[in-house]
Parts: structure tokens; C-alpha cells; sequence
């Protein structure tokens, strides 16, 4: 384990406080060329998963059907740190969650429609109602996780913390 994971790990509730707070993550699958293949989602946690919406096709999709091992990692970037006054004494203030798992696929649509209205109240709460057409052919897939880390840059005291623009 890395020397600053062992001193800024996030603790789990940490890590589910910063899940709900972002609003997009990136979702790396196994290309069919061996390459990873990171694709910038949108999510929302429940119940211990990440869900996941989007189109059925597409690389990310072929990659999911072909191997189902993913990472996902979601971060929030608080702002910048002077720790000194040359150009190498900024550092990034941060929390970040990286979780190793295995995407499984929604078929039921029930349960795809309490998704789908769950990502939509994180991203633009206060709209409700869904269009039944619409949820059979959205695919809903979530990560099973096999492993969850969260790490964060907090600035020390007396470092002056530059906000993110």
C-alpha cells in the first residue's frame, strides 16, 4: 500500500458521503485490445452499489458483455495548496474512491425506473415522473464491488488553500 494511503485513507462513510456528493465519475472497462478504456458517467449510489445508466451499444458496453471487471473512480477536487513558494510547493487538495468490481446488468424494470429516478434527483432534484418508454431500452448495470479505497489531501494548518474555479 502506497505510504500517504496508510495515512489518508477515507473512512467508509467518508467514501459513501463523497459518492453522493459527486456527480460524475469514470467507469474503466477491458478493451478488447488488452487497453484499459475509461468512459466519464453518471451515477448514484444505493444501497452499497454504484448504478450506472446509458445506451446498450458502444465500446463500454461490448467491453461490460465481454469482461465484466471494472474500476470506477469518482473525485473531488477542493482546491490547490501552497506549501511553499516555489512553482513544486502546490499540491492538490482531494478526495478520491476507487472501487475494483464486477458490473452486473438490470433487466427488471421496476428496478431500472427506481435507478434512473434516483440519478436524475442527484443530478436535477425536484424532477419527478418517468416516461415508461423509455426505461426497457436504457441499460442499467451495477458495480458489485470487490474492492473500495478512499484517499484525500487535506492542506496542513497555515497552508493557504486556493479554491478550484
Amino acid at each position: 500500500m502506497q505510504p500517504n494511503m496508510m495515512n489518508n485513507q477515507l473512512k467508509p462513510e467518508e467514501v459513501s458521503a463523497l459518492l453522493d456528493r459527486c456527480d460524475v465519475g469514470a467507469i474503466s472497462t477491458i478493451g478488447e485490445d488488452g487497453y484499459p478504456y475509461s468512459t466519464p458517467v453518471n451515477f448514484v449510489q444505493i444501497d452499497g452499489f454504484v448504478y450506472i445508466h446509458g445506451r446498450r451499444l458502444g465500446e463500454k458496453m461490448d467491453n461490460i458483455k465481454r469482461d465484466p471487471r471494472v474500476c470506477f473512480t469518482a473525485w473531488e477536487r477542493i482546491g490547490y495548496e501552497h506549501c511553499g513558494v516555489a512553482a513544486c510547493d502546490t499540491t492538490t487538495v482531494y478526495e478520491s474512491v476507487i472501487i475494483k468490481g464486477d458490473v452486473e446488468m438490470i433487466d427488471d424494470d421496476e428496478e431500472k425506473a427506481k435507478v434512473l429516478l434516483a440519478i436524475v434527483e442527484k443530478l436535477v432534484p425536484g424532477k419527478t415522473g418517468m416516461d415508461s418508454k423509455k426505461v426497457p431500452p436504457t441499460a442499467i448495470y451495477r458495480i458489485v464491488p470487490k474492492a473500495v479505497t478512499g484517499k484525500f489531501h487535506r492542506p496542513m494548518a497555515g497552508n493557504q488553500v486556493c479554491p478550484r474555479n
